[in-house]
């Protein structure tokens, strides 16, 4: 409540000491918060005590320095001043086409945006096929992962767009694609080295980039072809991703937070995030500096126009995830 509280108050006095006196008393007070609510859930007693004018004096003291060390820091004293790439999710934009399919690469490159971000999966027999879900329902059989069917039950049962037929059309209308590379558990651990030598010839023909949360595949799609962009795909956003070998890095939103992006940041590398759809998303990612949003909304994106004075309440909301 007091993290929400606050966020409501920068929300409408958009006075720059309230804002970082704010975040004082969130970075001071809200831990102090959680120890006493998980303290009494384990049914530990804390020692209890008398407020003094001393320690009144050294809390407020403790809020102020925090709000100092706030109001220098790279994440809130220097706010982004150029606009996210913008990158088209599965090639749809507001529920337009069917995702990662050449229908929507086509209806919607026209609008000329940086991206097309899309998904492909390996078959059983090694062929690439545009298709986010790991599985397919196969009559008899239910729901099996793409990698353990054959094209041709596949084609017996559902309609897919071939990977190679997608990049060809891709390199005509001149549109660079963001190819994620899906990873199950029964992926082949060759996969990245087969992708790479099949499409090599059409994946340097524009800047296509492949990003996955599979690592090792990716290293693998380096080996093959030194000058293409790979880039890591993150679920969760814990601990330092920063020592991974990779161009780029793709982080879930709900999780991302200003110091992880800032120390990606550092190290030049872009930071896109996914999936941005909701204008607070957008404007939340932006403020905190990503290089890139990948949305399903491209056009509310692109007019999207952020105030960083009047929006910096949201990174006070922000901080929500740090004790959720």
């Amino acid at each position: 409540m007091l993290i929400v509280g606050l966020a409501w108050i920068n929300q409408y006095d958009s006075n720059t000491v309230m804002f970082f006196l704010s975040k004082g008393m969130i970075d001071i007070l809200a831990p102090f918060a959680e120890i006493v609510i998980i303290s009494r859930l384990l049914g530990i007693e804390l020692a209890s005590f008398s407020p003094t004018p001393l320690l009144t004096m050294y809390a407020l003291g403790l809020v102020i320095f925090a709000g100092l060390f706030a109001a220098v820091s790279p994440v809130y004293a220097n706010p982004p001043m150029t606009k996210p790439t913008i990158i088209v999710h599965r090639g749809v934009i507001n529920q337009n086409a069917v995702g990662n399919t050449i229908a929507s690469l086509k209806r919607n490159s026209q609008y000329h945006f940086p991206f097309i971000e899309m998904d492909i999966q390996e078959t059983k027999d090694h062929q690439f096929i545009c298709a986010h879900d790991n599985d397919l329902r196969i009559p008899k059989k239910g729901n099996v992962e793409i990698d353990q069917l054959s094209l041709k039950t596949i084609k017996r049962y559902h309609h897919v767009d071939m990977f190679g037929d997608y990049l060809r059309i891709a390199n005509k209308l001149k549109q660079p694609l963001i190819i994620e590379l899906k990873v199950t558990n029964h992926s082949d651990q060759q996969m990245g080295t087969r992708f790479a030598k099949q499409f090599k010839p059409q994946l340097t023909v524009l800047p296509h980039r492949v990003h996955s949360i599979g690592y090792p595949f990716l290293r693998q799609v380096k080996r093959q072809i030194p000058g293409m962009d790979i880039g890591l795909v993150t679920m969760l956003n814990f601990g330092n991703i920063g020592h991974y070998h990779v161009d780029f890095y793709t982080l879930q939103h709900l999780t991302a937070n200003p110091f992880l992006i800032s120390s990606v940041g550092e190290t030049g590398r872009p930071v896109y995030s996914w999936t941005d759809d909701s204008k607070l998303s957008m404007v939340r990612m932006e403020m905190l500096g990503t290089t890139g949003q990948v949305t399903d909304q491209a056009f509310r994106l692109q007019h999207l126009r952020v105030n960083y004075r009047r929006d910096r309440w949201i990174l006070l909301l922000n901080s929500l995830q740090n004790y959720l």
